[in-house]
């Protein structure tokens, strides 16, 4: 697998990896560079897919990866029930203004947990709501 060196050491850049990983699990948004937020995505789009799987052996590996056994705990018990049927694509990577002391460029990343199924329903919701609120406007000023 090709991956960015990040400017690090092996051993370094494993270490910043791992850390992103369990901070971004643990607090399930990250504010980081852009570079880091794009090489840290596919660890933990596997990380998530595996723990969906609710293995023993998908929880030792998630232990080996992960520093805190509280984030290995967060992600089978809260995290894999609230992601719903989504195979894929739990994570979304956003970029934001970049950083004022060096200008690198910013990048937040964050877990999609909101099942799609309550995404959709929510967004016909807003859609309805929407034209309602213009049915109601146009019947207001035509009176």
């Amino acid at each position: 697998m090709i991956t960015k060196k990040l400017g690090r050491k092996k051993e370094h850049r494993e270490r910043t990896m791992r850390n992103l990983a369990t901070s971004l699990v643990l607090y399930e948004k990250l504010l980081t560079t852009e570079a880091k937020a794009k090489s840290i995505s596919p660890v933990v789009e596997r990380l998530m897919s595996s723990s969906l799987k609710g293995t023993l052996t998908a929880r030792r590996r998630a232990l080996a990866l992960l520093f805190d056994p509280n984030a290995v705990s967060k992600l089978f018990e809260d995290i894999s029930a609230r992601v719903g049927t989504r195979t894929s694509g739990f994570v979304r990577i956003t970029k934001v203004a970049p950083r004022k002391g060096d200008g690198a460029a910013m990048a937040q990343i964050e877990l999609l947990l909101t099942p799609i199924e309550q995404l959709l329903a929510e967004q016909t919701k807003t859609k309805v709501a929407v034209r309602k609120a213009k049915v109601t406007e146009e019947v207001e000023t035509a009176s």
